[in-house]
């Protein structure tokens, strides 16, 4: 660069922030913030409202296709119950 010193300097960051790096044994709050939790009990598993809903469509095509009679909301509850089962830890 051909530009005088104080026009180099002007465009590096802005004064007054420290470049450093904080020394590795050093912790502060926001370390600690940062740092995953353990898990203390269950974690509730659901399947999302797209599974639910590509579930009870499938039991809906299956039902129809049977003749039975039902309706959307029996097909949503059993496609929930369905999915809660897979996931459930044994």
């Amino acid at each position: 660069m051909n530009l005088p010193r104080s026009r180099r300097s002007s465009s590096s960051a802005s004064p007054g922030k420290k470049l450093g790096r904080r020394k590795s044994g050093s912790s502060s709050a926001s370390d600690a913030e940062t740092k995953p939790s353990k898990p203390t009990g269950k974690v509730a598993l659901r399947p999302s409202a797209e599974q639910v809903a590509l579930r009870a469509y499938f039991i809906a095509e299956r039902r129809r296709s049977l003749g039975v009679h039902g309706d959307e909301t029996s097909d949503w509850i059993a496609a929930e119950r369905e999915l809660l089962a897979e996931i459930e830890p044994r």
